[in-house]
């Protein structure tokens, strides 16, 4: 088994044990095991719980973290948009739209 393998649960099971909400860790549990842009440091965050930035288009997890006070897997969740949908995205983070930033949403 290499460093990056991981499966839906072993998010869902990683995202309870930090405090979010069995509901709320399904949904984003879904939402990231699906993006391959942040695979890498999910899979440290999830074996280790070591928090490794990860940057797209001059947005970063930890400023995600440090500015809005997202999770860090709330900020890797963004990341991901931004790759996948970068003008939606934009548009919600230029409102300072709620995404999920923590686990009693």
């Amino acid at each position: 088994m290499n460093n990056l393998e991981f499966n839906e649960s072993d998010i869902v099971k990683k995202l309870i044990q930090t405090g979010y909400k069995e509901h709320v860790a399904q949904s984003l549990g879904s939402r990231l095991i699906v993006a391959d842009v942040i695979r890498e440091p999910l899979a440290k965050w999830i074996k280790s719980g070591e928090e490794t930035n990860c940057t797209f288009e001059e947005i970063s997890a930890f400023a995600l973290m440090r500015e809005r006070n997202h999770t860090y897997p709330a900020a890797l969740s963004v990341i991901a948009w931004l790759y996948e949908d970068p003008k939606a995205a934009r548009e919600a983070l230029s409102q300072k739209v709620c995404i999920i930033v923590g686990g009693t949403e």
